[in-house]
């Protein structure tokens, strides 16, 4: 599959709330050939795109259309040809150089932890080329990494269950994470609706003997160990929008 990479010529501003300039892209995915537009998550990660995908004449056809298929055959549609359901906000996140079997380890985990997706781990809508190696697009979960001043607004009573949730749904499938800091685990939702999702998938460990609950009851230590001190909300309010991986 061939990419198009453009730089838009009119927009030199950057994105919002990113310091790196906003660019629109071209990208097959299956049977479509998407225009989207956005920038790097941050300096720290090239490889990690945040896009808007741009609507087109044809795509709401084919949205309108499977509208009015029987839910069977619309649920058939949308598994076989995920490229038209996409939503409007995605992550595309590229194979780093000389990363090849971190990648693959990625995509092979978001398979094994297929019924996560969307609640603990971004979803996986599956592969493309992009600029000349490959890459995932993955959902844009929202929220703030516990790295971010937003994303650090629980105390450690409060945290800990989430992410024992959180690690403990990867340890009940027989996954530990094993990249444990801070900006890998992201604080979404509000109110009582918070949850702690778990991002980049290219490191993890197959619990075998280990005690699973040793393992998740020690990286929720670390974590909250080395997390800034929390903030109160009302200073920093957790806004969620597009955000992910």
């Amino acid at each position: 599959m061939v990419a198009y990479d453009h730089v838009e010529q009119h927009l030199p501003h950057l994105a919002a709330g990113s310091s790196t300039p906003k660019k629109t892209i071209y990208f097959r995915f299956g049977t479509r050939i998407i225009a989207a537009t956005g920038a790097q998550t941050d300096r720290e990660h090239p490889n990690v795109l945040r896009l808007s995908i741009h609507d087109s004449v044809v795509h709401r056809v084919v949205r309108t259309l499977l509208q009015l298929l029987p839910t069977a055959l619309r649920s058939w549609v949308q598994s076989t040809f995920p490229e038209w359901v996409l939503p409007t906000k995605i992550v595309l996140k590229k194979s780093k150089d000389n990363w090849e079997q971190e990648f693959i380890t990625e995509k092979a985990t978001y398979d094994k932890l297929r019924c996560l997706q969307g609640h603990v781990i971004p979803i996986n809508y599956g592969q493309i080329e992009y600029d000349g190696a490959p890459a995932l697009i993955l959902s844009d979960i929202g929220g703030a990494s516990l790295a971010e001043p937003e994303g650090a607004v629980l105390n450690d009573q409060e945290l800990q269950p989430l992410l024992s949730q959180a690690l403990g749904a990867l340890a009940s499938l027989g996954i530990s994470h094993d990249d444990i800091k801070l900006d890998n685990f992201h604080l979404v939702g509000q109110d009582r609706d918070k949850i702690i999702m778990v991002v980049d998938l290219e490191r993890v460990d197959e619990l075998s003997s280990e005690d699973p609950e040793f393992i998740v009851s020690s990286n929720v230590e670390w974590l909250i160990s080395i997390k800034p001190k929390s903030t109160p909300e009302s200073e920093h309010p957790l806004k969620v929008h597009g955000r992910g991986t």
